[in-house]
């Protein structure tokens, strides 16, 4: 049976983890790519991160926020049901080369996606050091791996539950002031990449970022996924979605990021919700940006 869900765990209310038959995409599939969901057949088509996967066993891991309709869904489908189907490898892979001391910075969900590129880095004889923050203690995901993954693991929470208390970027800040860095990964709301690359571009520090904007397709073809990097629009799904943070136009992502009622799907800051809107019209809305552009 294919895109078979062979287990699932719950890690936080309203984050699931799924781990899905896949052979073809586990045994393709680079650290900082991503596929494209479709739980049921007439669906629409989310993009998730694969965190994890096992070429041996044809696993592969997906983990994310039950935001919106189609999360929910996926994230309802029960042990030994089939995901309609799932396109991927998508994006370009991670740039992972042996630097020396590489922190690996994220927050929320984008715990999620930074933990497969500290293996990376790990893997190529990098010192890694994560810097991590969440909200509280409980919202924090993925804290073992994390650990197993880095050299290091720095972890803030805003209320202060667990570790310290403020944000990742504080964390950031002493750390650059008091060591050496080679290179700063980042992975996370659009304030927290923005304040990241501010502080690297001032200590002439090479800095990557992982941009998470709206995509309907996957595939470049609806251009839905337009970002601003060194003057030029550029599309993240198939020319990212890993950029030089101190060429990416971050207050030129946050109206894009911002300019859809619907909530994102990949935890950056959202409007109020609104009462669910049907796929054609969605894509219209998509659509009519576009060709006002």
């Amino acid at each position: 049976m294919p895109f078979k869900i062979v287990n699932k765990q719950v890690l936080d209310e309203g984050v699931k983890r799924i781990d899905i038959l896949a052979p073809n995409i586990a045994r393709k599939i680079r650290p900082g790519q991503f596929v494209s969901v479709c739980p049921e057949e007439n669906d629409e088509h989310i993009p998730l991160t694969v965190t994890s996967s096992d070429p041996e066993r044809g696993h592969i891991s997906l983990i994310f926020p039950e935001l919106g309709q189609t999360t929910r869904k996926l994230g309802n489908l029960p042990i030994n049901e089939s995901v309609f189907s799932i396109l991927g490898p998508l994006g370009l892979p991670a740039t992972i080369q042996k630097k020396g001391a590489v922190v690996c910075i994220a927050n929320g969900m984008g715990i999620a996606q930074v933990l497969p590129i500290c293996r990376a880095f790990k893997d190529q004889g990098n010192r890694v050091i994560g810097i991590i923050g969440a909200k509280t203690k409980k919202a924090l995901i993925l804290e073992p791996q994390m650990r197993l993954a880095c050299h290091a693991l720095l972890i803030a929470t805003n209320d202060g539950s667990f570790e310290r208390r403020g944000l990742a970027t504080d964390i950031l800040e002493d750390f650059l002031g008091q060591n050496k860095v080679d290179l700063v990964y980042a992975i996370g709301a659009v304030d927290m990449m923005r304040k990241v690359c501010a502080m690297t571009a001032a200590r002439g520090i090479e800095t990557l970022v992982r941009l998470n904007p709206v995509m309907v397709d996957c595939m470049g073809m609806c251009g839905s996924c337009r970002v601003k990097v060194g003057g030029e629009m550029v599309l993240a799904c198939v020319e990212g979605p890993e950029f030089d943070g101190h060429k990416v136009d971050f207050n030129d992502l946050e109206i894009r990021m911002n300019a859809y009622e619907e909530p994102q799907e990949w935890g950056n800051r959202r409007s109020k919700p609104k009462p669910p809107r049907s796929e054609p019209k969605t894509l219209a809305k998509f659509l009519s940006g576009i060709r006002k552009s």
